[in-house]
C-alpha cells in the first residue's frame, strides 16, 4: 500500500517538523472533505486521534503526552 507523507508543520513542544503517513487511496477523499468543513475525525476516520491532533496543532504524539501526561483514546 502506498502513502503519502503529509508535513504537519512544527510541533508546538518540540519545535521540529513532523508528517503524518495517510494511505494514499484515503488520502484524497479525506483532504476534499476537510477543506470542505468535515471534522477531521470523520475526514480521516482511519487515522488515530492522536495522529489527526498532529495534522490539527503539529504536535507529536510523544510531545503531547510530555505536556499533559498519559491520554487514553
Amino acid at each position: 500500500m502506498t502513502t503519502i507523507k503529509v508535513n504537519t508543520g512544527v510541533c508546538l513542544y518540540c519545535k521540529q517538523d513532523g508528517f503524518v503517513e495517510i494511505p494514499e487511496n484515503e488520502y484524497v477523499k479525506g483532504v476534499t472533505a476537510y477543506n470542505q468543513g468535515a471534522l477531521i475525525q470523520d475526514a480521516f476516520p482511519n487515522l488515530t486521534p492522536d495522529k489527526c491532533e498532529q495534522i490539527i496543532s503539529g504536535t507529536h504524539p510523544k510531545c503531547w503526552g510530555e505536556m499533559f501526561g498519559v491520554v487514553t483514546w
